[in-house]
């Protein structure tokens, strides 16, 4: 029997690169970062490596969840309801419960990083397909094993759609470099977002509370050698972030881990979290969920709409009203 690594539950850890449950589900490779049990429900977090698909996924819908792609290798093609776009690394999607949705990939080798809240339907990965023990994808004649797909689907209340239609990809357009204004599902070209700096950092946002009705944050954190955040924590919040490139000084709980590109990092409410760049640069996804602590950026920060790393030492963290942050006493 395949052993099938665990998470380590609602505590912090790091989670290196190619480590932590994996299953092959028809072809694609999904490992599971973050859970029901390590989030208290917020969300589930995957990386999914994808060969050149002969076909799209089913077109179907949630009843609850909303689902989130960001590539960061190859091109996926999603589907939402009669749109479709072709991402590439930096673009985002975001569907909301109830809109019909698909996607494929349409390169070599895609990867993506994707958010499913709440909680617990990441779950589908491991009642659908078979523990995955190797590092890379499966032969192109690898036969799969679909007889778990359908009671999976029932399990997890995912609705197939009859007769889809699955339309043409169109590019990228000004409606997608904007985040709407309030609970749509929508594309975002890569680098659009609203942007504050903050202490030599960028942070764009690629989701919020708008878009969500209130139910989780997403952003992409960038910034340059030097560039700190000091010692501090949510009550409520419990905060997510995945490496995209470059070298980050994690110190949890007073311990500090070095974490590169494919690394994840899970920080429960309550753990004191400061961050270092080591790197010349590096570029992070943040996702929370459970109170409003990941938007410290938009309330410290200034909003710009330069990709300049400012002054690392410029900003207050100083905590606004109603905002869940605890900062350090000696912290600057």
């Amino acid at each position: 029997m395949t052993h099938t690594p665990r998470l380590p539950g609602n505590t912090a850890y790091v989670l290196r690169d190619g480590s932590g449950p994996a299953h092959l589900v028809a072809g694609q490779v999904i490992r599971t970062l973050a859970g029901v049990e390590e989030t208290a429900g917020g969300f589930g977090a995957v990386v999914c490596d994808a060969p050149l698909d002969r076909g799209p996924i089913p077109m179907h819908w949630h009843e609850r969840e909303h689902d989130t792609w960001y590539c960061t290798r190859g091109r996926l093609q999603v589907w939402c309801g009669d749109r479709s776009r072709v991402l590439t690394p930096g673009d985002f999607a975001y569907v909301r419960p109830g809109d019909t949705h698909s996607y494929r990939s349409v390169a070599p080798r895609t990867r993506f990083f994707g958010i499913v809240a709440p909680g617990g339907w990441e779950e589908f990965f491991v009642d659908a397909g078979e523990v995955w023990g190797m590092t890379g994808l499966p032969e192109a004649d690898r036969p799969f094993d679909f007889s778990r797909m359908g009671p999976a689907m029932g399990k997890h209340r995912i609705m197939r759609v009859d007769a889809p239609v699955y339309a043409d990809a169109a590019p990228m357009d000004d409606a997608d470099r904007a985040l709407p204004a309030d609970h749509r599902s929508y594309f975002l070209d890569a680098g659009y977002g609203a942007r504050h700096a903050l202490r030599g950092h960028l942070s764009t946002q690629l989701l919020g509370a708008e878009q969500s009705n209130g139910l989780f944050d997403m952003r992409v954190i960038e910034g340059g050698r030097g560039a700190t955040l000091p010692t501090i924590r949510h009550a409520a919040t419990h905060l997510f972030l995945y490496l995209l490139d470059g070298s980050l000084e994690v110190t949890i709980d007073g311990d500090a881990h070095l974490v590169t590109a494919g690394d994840a990092v899970s920080l429960p409410a309550g753990t004191a979290y400061a961050t270092r760049i080591v790197g010349g640069t590096a570029r992070w996804l943040a996702a929370s969920s459970g109170g409003n602590g990941g938007t410290f950026w938009d309330h410290a920060g200034t909003m710009t709409d330069a990709f300049t790393h400012l002054d690392a030492s410029g900003g207050s963290l100083s905590p606004a009203a109603g905002l869940d942050l605890a900062m350090d006493a000696e912290a600057p």
